[in-house]
């Protein structure tokens, strides 16, 4: 099951990167992948990881990226404020969606039992203070990404000189998609529209209530999805491949 799985999110991955992308090379430096969209006019590109300016041509059908120099001052990883900061919304929102996944999981439990043992109540009963932590974690993961995605921005604007990267492009598409869906969430779970107030779980006689509780658990699901590829990606910027 998990091969299939990993040979599907391989081929999805590759399918929207040649959408995405285009034809694409490596660095023969650090090996970062970059796209011919990348290139300047004269065929030129700078590699954002490791500095070296690439003459790109294409022989006979493949790309052959020459290193021709290397840009002197420039700065080093460890001096971007914007991958500290990252670590902000990447650690806290995996909490939030484990929080709401213990909800769910009680709601599910609470329905189906029958006879329930007295340490599953006093358990039932903590589930407010669950949803109340899960709503601060998640609301704290989406404010504090503006603050990545802001320092990002200013890095490319600033440190990357605004070149056209498809990978930096990429990390802003993904940035306000988390944003967005993040936004969504927080607004469904603090309006009381998928957790019960007075219980903190999920109201299973309400329609209404287990509709938007699918679209939120949808909304988290697809968020982790995203913030691994801005990991991901954004890991390759730092230290190439």
């Amino acid at each position: 099951m998990s091969g299939v799985l990993a040979r599907l999110t391989g081929r999805t991955v590759r399918s929207f990167k040649r959408r995405f992308y285009g034809t694409t090379f490596r660095c023969p430096v650090c090996h970062l992948e970059l796209a011919h969209a990348d290139l300047d006019a004269n065929g030129l590109v700078v590699c954002p990881v490791c500095g070296v300016v690439m003459d790109v041509e294409v022989v006979y059908g493949h790309t052959v990226p020459v290193v021709n120099d290397v840009e002197l001052f420039r700065p080093q990883p460890r001096s971007r404020i914007h991958p500290m900061a990252t670590h902000l919304p990447i650690g806290l929102f995996p909490f939030a969606v484990l929080g709401a996944g213990l909800l769910f999981a009680v709601s599910a439990v609470n329905l189906v039992g029958t006879r329930l043992p007295a340490c599953w109540l006093q358990l039932v009963g903590k589930m407010p203070v669950v949803a109340d932590l899960t709503l601060v974690l998640l609301t704290a993961s989406v404010g504090l990404s503006t603050l990545t995605f802001a320092s990002g921005y200013w890095d490319w604007r600033h440190r990357y000189r605004g070149r056209p990267y498809r990978v930096i492009s990429l990390k802003i598409l993904f940035s306000a998609v988390f944003l967005s869906l993040g936004a969504a969430a927080s607004v469904l779970h603090g309006l009381g529209l998928v957790f019960a107030a007075g219980t903190g779980l999920v109201s299973f006689a309400s329609p209404a209530q287990v509709v938007l509780a699918v679209v939120y658990l949808g909304l988290l699901t697809a968020n982790m999805a995203v913030i691994a590829t801005l990991g991901h990606v954004g890991g390759l910027l730092v230290h190439g491949k």
